[in-house]
């Protein structure tokens, strides 16, 4: 064997050594989903455009070495999410406004998801703080064997004891590799479920309180898609563009319409979603509200699941 070849095995299993492994990515991105959110609260004022927000998070995230998990979404008073500004976007922040910024970032599909509620108006403090501690109360009781129908039962505890109620038709959602709802997810009320915590899994612990009906519905805005890992056929010359690049940058995670229409003409673009959500190729994010007037608050955090208890990535 020669120097050469030595030498380049050497450097192999060095870098081998070097390799993150599963936890350190999550770790990784958890930290820079933490300082995401950090800036959040530096740029959400009033007269703020929501589209200039968005795309500073993003960027920043690119910046630190992260990759999106999902688009930034920025969900304003009785919006409670999905709400990922269109490129043309002329919304503002207004004095007053309770904003929920949340973000994904993950490293080689290691994702940290995470949230909070930022307000604009100390009348609503004690619905901000009814989220966060129903998240805190959830986190505290993932540990192996604990069953999630019973933690959506304290989570609704807990808002209620703020004297609001919990949105029952959202949850938090175990988080896998490039998959951002897994297949285990986490009420926000009680139910008869047979799911149980698991070792080694990795959830996204989210918790959504409100003054007003305690369910969303869905908006006609969408702003988010995901492609499904499906294969159609397509007659659009613009699906065919659309489908080149959406399947290589944006995989089985979800995107924004925003981006895409960095890369393609308007009109283009909108015949291509059309054409995808017809063969049935593309998963919709409608904008999801509760009642006209009500206020939505969020908190969440990512967290893995060890022997003792579940460990946060992103607090």
């Amino acid at each position: 064997m020669s120097e050469e070849e030595k030498q380049q095995i050497e450097e192999k299993e060095e870098n081998e050594e070097k390799e993150e492994t599963p936890l350190e990515k999550y770790i990784r991105a958890g930290k820079i989903a933490k300082e995401t959110l950090e800036l959040a609260k530096t740029l959400v004022k009033p007269e703020a455009k929501v589209v200039d927000i968005a795309e500073q998070l993003e960027q920043f995230i690119l910046d630190k070495g992260g990759k999106w998990a999902f688009p930034a979404n920025i969900s304003i008073n009785n919006h409670a999410a999905h709400y990922s500004p269109p490129l043309d976007d002329k919304t503002v922040i207004k004095d007053g406004d309770v904003v929920k910024v949340d973000v994904g970032v993950h490293i080689d599909g290691y994702i940290a998801d995470t949230a909070i509620t930022i307000s604009l108006n100390p009348e609503y403090d004690s619905l901000v703080k009814a989220s966060i501690e129903a998240t805190k109360t959830a986190i505290d009781l993932l540990k192996p064997g604990a069953n999630l129908g019973k933690i959506g039962a304290s989570i609704e505890d807990t808002i209620k004891s703020f004297g609001f109620l919990p949105i029952k038709n959202l949850s938090g959602h175990q988080l896998g590799e490039y998959e951002l709802h897994g297949e285990k997810s986490i009420p926000l009320i009680g139910v008869e479920k047979d799911d149980v915590v698991e070792e080694g899994e990795a959830y996204a612990v989210e918790t959504f309180a409100t003054n007003g009906s305690g369910s969303v519905h869905d908006l006609p805005q969408t702003y988010i898609f995901m492609l499904l890992p499906i294969r159609v056929p397509v007659r659009f010359k613009g699906t065919r563009q659309f489908l080149g690049f959406a399947r290589k940058e944006y995989s089985t995670l979800p995107f924004a319409e925003r981006w895409v229409a960095k890369r393609m003409k308007k009109a283009s673009m909108h015949l291509a979603i059309r054409e995808l959500q017809q063969t049935g190729a593309l998963h919709s994010y409608p904008v999801l509200a509760d009642k006209k007037n009500s206020i939505v608050t969020q908190s969440e955090h990512t967290v893995i699941i060890e022997s003792g208890g579940a460990r946060p990535t992103t607090m």
